[in-house]
């Protein structure tokens, strides 16, 4: 067949508007839709877009689209293929894979060393044909289409990059069967990007997805913080008054207030909790500031207001006066006053994860391969110091939503939300840490999962990942990747 492509025109254009895909085809934009866009960009930048109809021996079989931005500095922003379709009375006949190889030559003939093109992930046909061409997944998802990519030039070698940072070589993501990494961003243009790479489980062919949770290690603090500011906000928690009298069990001495236990300077002892194997016996707040779990008993090493020492076992007291003043657990609280109201579905302090969730849930480092063949993760009872199940595209949202609090105020007043980002003392607020210039956030480190969340208070740019390998320098790895990505998102 003699497959050629011809620019969209007055004198196709209404044939074109009249081809259209199967009804189970509905992720493919009409082309109504494509030639408005079209008309759109071209208006802000001319020759951005590049509308063509496809004919198979002068006959109109389907339609695409290019983006054309040669002069962009990124390789991956110069060609794309934006649109491509065939018409539903001319499928199963080749002319996809023909047409294929026409726009592939068109990219090529005008300068392209490579070619990206995104479809959603539903598209078994669409990926049938890409695959047989050569494109591959690139781990990106924009707007819940997967990205592939082809090289046009030299040897198809899928090229790993995401906001100019290669992921996956310092994280050390090999093949199917290793670590996996999930990542999100939302950059300076307002879009949320993700990127996925490598196994959820190691030693299993579970390709990371940006729906699968990961357990966030610390970063579960400021989403305790933030649940308990929303109850402050609201009259119901005083985050100055002294609360010994609520935990006299564990506060031989007061005053202690939520500020002090939440910038860590309230003196007391135990930095971090190891867990317990996923089936283990439920263990309250209480047992575990009592020792009768696998951390000491909590008690007060440094003097009250002094000093700042990092603690869990701060941060755990703190949700134990939290649950008696409100009179409901961290589970229930956060969903009530976090989720629900950003619209959050995959996130919350699932301790223990119910089994439901198992079957999208990452697991930590190789734990599954050792520990618990079927519950990969360890179970925290240290709910707010620990416990919080999420995906980096919903903790990016959580960070966008503080940043615009912190400036203008919204889902917290602004006066909490900059009393939150203020440092108290080390660079740290409520729960939350000061990297450098504008950018907060925290990291976490749960047995197997390893956590970094960044903001600006400047900017709605969000950084978000998450990592089922935590070792010391697994996590050295992970921040330098993390500030490399955000530093290219604020471009």
């Amino acid at each position: 067949m003699n497959i050629k492509l011809k620019p969209v025109n007055d004198s196709n254009r209404e044939a074109v508007l009249a081809l259209s895909v199967r009804e189970d085809q509905s992720f493919v934009a009409p082309n109504d839709v494509s030639l408005r866009q079209a008309d759109e960009a071209n208006a802000e930048q001319p020759g951005l877009a590049r509308p063509f109809a496809i004919y198979a021996d002068d006959k109109l079989v389907g339609f695409c689209m290019f983006a054309f931005t040669p002069e962009e500095e990124a390789p991956d922003d110069r060609y794309w293929l934006w649109r491509f379709m065939i018409d539903k009375n001319e499928q199963g006949n080749g002319f996809g894979q023909a047409a294929l190889k026409e726009i592939m030559k068109y990219f090529r003939e005008n300068g392209a060393d490579m070619i990206y093109l995104s479809t959603e992930p539903e598209n078994e046909l669409g990926l049938h044909v890409y695959h047989k061409l050569g494109f591959r997944e690139t781990g990106i998802i924009s707007d819940g289409e997967i990205v592939l990519m082809r090289m046009l030039k030299g040897p198809n070698k899928l090229i790993r990059d995401f906001y100019g940072v290669n992921v996956d070589e310092p994280l050390h993501i090999r093949g199917k069967k290793g670590y996996g990494v999930s990542a999100a961003v939302n950059d300076s243009n307002g879009d949320i990007l993700q990127y996925c790479s490598g196994s959820g489980r190691y030693g299993e062919d579970f390709p990371v997805n940006p729906d699968m949770l990961f357990q966030a290690g610390s970063v579960s603090k400021p989403m305790f913080a933030l649940t308990l500011l929303r109850y402050a906000d609201k009259g119901k928690i005083d985050l100055d008054a002294d609360i010994s009298g609520v935990i006299p069990e564990f506060v031989k001495k007061g005053p202690v207030t939520f500020e002090a236990l939440l910038s860590h300077t309230a003196g007391y002892n135990i930095h971090g909790f190891p867990g317990y194997p996923a089936k283990h016996e439920p263990l309250s707040s209480e047992d575990v500031l009592a020792g009768r779990g696998n951390t000491p008993k909590l008690r007060r090493i440094k003097p009250y207001g002094k000093q700042y020492i990092y603690s869990g076992g701060g941060i755990t007291l703190a949700e134990l006066a939290f649950t008696r003043i409100t009179g409901t657990n961290l589970r229930e609280a956060f969903r009530k006053e976090v989720a629900e109201p950003l619209g959050l579905k995959r996130s919350g302090f699932f301790q223990p994860l119910d089994e439901e969730m198992v079957a999208c849930a990452a697991f930590g480092g190789r734990l599954g391969a050792g520990e618990d063949p079927e519950h990969g993760y360890h179970y925290y009872p240290e709910h707010a110091a620990a416990g919080f199940w999420t995906t980096p595209t919903e903790l990016v949202k959580i960070g966008v939503v503080l940043s615009r609090s912190y400036r203008r105020g919204g889902f917290l007043k602004k006066k909490t939300a900059q009393r939150m980002m203020t440092p108290v003392m080390n660079s740290y607020g409520l729960c939350i840490q000061w990297f450098k210039d504008d950018i907060v956030g925290h990291c976490g480190w749960n047995e197997g999962f390893l956590t970094n969340w960044r903001f600006s208070l400047k900017k709605e740019i969000c950084v978000a990942l998450m990592y089922n390998n935590a070792t010391v320098a697994s996590s050295k790895a992970l921040d330098n990747v993390a500030c490399e990505i955000y530093k290219n998102a604020c471009l």
